[in-house]
């Protein structure tokens, strides 16, 4: 089943969409305009983070047992996710 959602990120990593069951295609799209967004695993930080630029979709292939972590550098900052089974 695709599945999708909206979430405010702030300077403390959360969880993206939960621990994945299945393999899923995960595409993350960071909806500002001037922030950038930080993916990785639970301690993901600004310093060590996956970055990802304003106004851009990145995807991602999750495993079982895998999850994904996100932060900001400031908060109020939208993300919306799309999960696709593979």
């Amino acid at each position: 089943m695709i599945e999708s959602g909206r979430t405010t990120v702030g300077v403390t990593p959360v969880q993206v969409d939960g621990i994945s069951v299945n393999p899923i295609g995960l595409f993350i799209h960071n909806e500002s305009n001037t922030k950038k967004l930080y993916l990785g695993n639970g301690t993901v930080s600004i310093e060590n983070g996956f970055s990802i630029d304003p106004s851009s979709i990145q995807n991602f292939t999750l495993f079982p047992g895998q999850s994904l972590f996100m932060l900001s550098d400031s908060g109020d900052h939208i993300v919306s996710w799309l999960r696709i089974p593979v």
